[in-house]
């Protein structure tokens, strides 16, 4: 089933806070592909991401912009990733979660969404190619 919306971490995916860089590849394909997908971040950081991205000119690119605080659930549960899926009446199947966490990951494929646990060393691009 074809990929509808591609709900991204923030830390350590979209984000590097070690290096203090926001990962350019990411937001390459989030300006070339945002008339094919939609995008969602989902944070467990507690700082105010809707002020974060506007300031760097991020937040139109995405439809869904909110943290576990806000919602009150855990990434590690598989009740947000359902939620999500929920909100956008889609079916699970057609949402790709990327995290950088197994934990996280392993909750969102209990809820049978299509999971990418993204590794910081590899190209986005050649990691997504299997899902797209």
């Amino acid at each position: 089933m074809k990929i509808k919306l591609i709900l991204l971490d923030f830390y350590n995916v979209l984000y590097f806070p070690r290096e203090e860089e926001i990962n350019q590849e990411i937001v390459e394909f989030l300006q070339s592909n945002n008339q094919t997908y939609l995008f969602g971040l989902l944070t467990a950081v507690h700082i105010d991401i809707e002020e974060w991205l506007k300031q760097r000119q991020l937040k139109n690119y995405f439809q869904f912009i909110k943290t576990t605080e806000e919602l009150q659930v855990s990434k590690n549960e598989p009740d947000v990733y359902e939620m999500v899926a929920n909100s956008f009446e889609l079916k699970p199947e057609q949402v790709l979660f990327i995290d950088d966490l197994p934990e996280n990951i392993s909750a969102a494929k209990k809820a049978g969404l299509q999971t990418l646990l993204y590794k910081p060393t590899q190209s986005f691009t050649e990691q997504l190619k299997e899902f797209l």
